[in-house]
């Protein structure tokens, strides 16, 4: 890479590193936080997943942002957004200033997100300087979630939990900074169009990934399930009606034409939906009697084994096969290394465990990597914002699923409302049983990706072969 790229791709880093913040130390600042404002166990669930939906609800309004009004431009104003939330939140006094500061948090992330994958593309389109900044970028999110979570539990431990969303407040600031001085300057698209079927593509696409994640939930909440259904479906539908009257709709999906395209897309879902690492955390404080602190420093190899995924084994599989086949391989990779799962019992030892998640961590997070890089590199060269949004999209979507199918069958296995030291033998067989259900099904899952993706070449190499 030149140096611009190099000082580009850094400064990208650095920013979506720092609006990690919330998501990473979300879980440990809510306990002090309900404490001091009287929040009720079921709104400290709700708030959980407040950053979440508002992320999805402006996805695809963050890919047109970023294409029509410059990345430079839009990443500045997401991070003075990031800022507000989270001083709004530092203030908070009440459910509604919580709510509200996390919400505005969730969507400034994800605006910032969204375009910092753009404009890296846009940096470094082709060669060794692709594969090297998105190997780079892939590093951000397991480096994140192996050092924010226990910082933010440390610092917690020593002073007011006002001053966590006070730091977050100062990070968005430095995300504008950063932005403002070290990123090109860009030009603005010259693309028009409304933005209502951006803004009703995210309601329907957050209503209805609210509906998937509710089914992890023990006991389900019929209303919640209900509403979000129809509220999906009417978003859909209104977006659908708009597009079809209104042949220059800003939302669409002539960005995914391809047959390979596609399959990408649906790779990246299965890939996001078969990363479990939440779920072993879960199963090492109750195996092994952990904190949730004491977990999070547990797994740290295998935050580590993903780092070295996404930087070291993604970039060797580009070199060595081309991104299409990488993507495929790695992918069967990420299943075949979690097929050891099926060996745990709750007498299993905590290292085995560990390696386990170190190297299907370590393969997922490189076969994420190239898919990634992969699909942006498909991306039309105006409207890499929008391929952007989809991408994250499809990731959220696999999240969710994952949430509702692995998660649940965890979740359900145990009574965890009752904590660690009240669990049985039994449930513990259980939880035991949960994870080698999953070590299957997650196999199962990523076989399937690899398919997809293997016909999809397979289909493309067709069409453009001779005879």
């Amino acid at each position: 890479m030149t140096s611009q790229q190099r000082r580009i791709v850094l400064a990208i880093c650095v920013i979506v590193g720092l609006t990690l913040l919330v998501a990473a130390g979300l879980t440990f600042l809510v306990a002090p936080m309900a404490e001091s404002l009287g929040l009720s166990d079921e709104y400290v669930e709700d708030a959980l997943v407040v950053p979440s939906v508002a992320a999805l609800l402006v996805v695809f309004v963050a890919g047109r942002a970023g294409d029509r009004l410059g990345q430079r431009r839009t990443m500045v104003g997401a991070g003075l957004i990031f800022a507000l939330g989270s001083l709004i939140l530092a203030s908070a006094q009440a459910p509604m200033g919580v709510s509200a500061g996390l919400a505005l948090c969730g969507a400034g992330a994800i605006v910032i997100q969204v375009v910092a994958v753009s404009l890296l593309q846009k940096t470094a389109s082709e060669g060794n300087a692709h594969v090297s900044a998105f190997t780079s970028y892939g590093m951000v999110f397991p480096i994140a979630f192996l050092v924010l979570p226990i910082a933010t539990a440390g610092v917690l431990g020593v002073v007011n939990w006002r001053w966590i969303p006070i730091s977050w407040a100062v990070s968005g600031v430095l995300i504008a900074v950063v932005a403002q001085f070290l990123l090109g300057k860009g030009t603005p698209g010259e693309a028009t169009g409304e933005w209502v079927t951006p803004i009703l593509a995210g309601i329907s696409l957050a209503a209805g990934a609210t509906v998937i994640a509710e089914i992890d939930n023990v006991e389900l909440e019929g209303r919640k399930l209900l509403v979000g259904t129809v509220l999906c479906l009417l978003a859909a539908l209104a977006c659908f009606v708009v597009i079809r009257l209104n042949a220059r709709s800003s939302f669409n999906f002539g960005s995914l034409r391809g047959t390979l395209m596609r399959a990408l897309m649906i790779g990246v879902v299965l890939i996001s939906l078969v990363q479990i690492l939440t779920y072993v955390c879960i199963v090492l404080e109750y195996f092994y009697d952990l904190s949730a602190l004491e977990a999070a420093i547990v797994v740290a190899p295998a935050q580590i084994g993903a780092i070295l995924g996404a930087k070291f084994l993604a970039k060797w599989a580009v070199r060595r096969w081309g991104a299409s086949r990488a993507g495929r391989s790695l992918i069967l990779a990420t299943g075949l290394t979690m097929l050891p799962l099926i060996v745990m019992q709750p007498s299993t030892p905590m290292w085995l465990l560990i390696a386990i998640s170190t190297v299907f961590s370590c393969a997922g997070m490189g076969a994420l990597t190239v898919l990634n890089m992969d699909v942006m590199g498909r991306a039309p060269a105006d409207r890499t914002g929008e391929v952007s949004a989809f991408r994250t999209a499809a990731s959220s979507v696999g999240t969710a699923l994952g949430m509702a199918l692995l998660g649940t069958i965890i979740i359900s296995s145990v009574q965890m409302d009752a904590g660690a030291q009240s669990v049985s033998d039994a449930q513990l067989d259980a939880l035991a049983s949960a994870l080698r259900t999953d070590g299957l099904l997650s196999f199962l899952i990523a076989l399937l990706g690899w398919s997809v993706l293997a016909i999809a070449a397979r289909k493309t190499q067709d069409k453009v072969t001779p005879g």
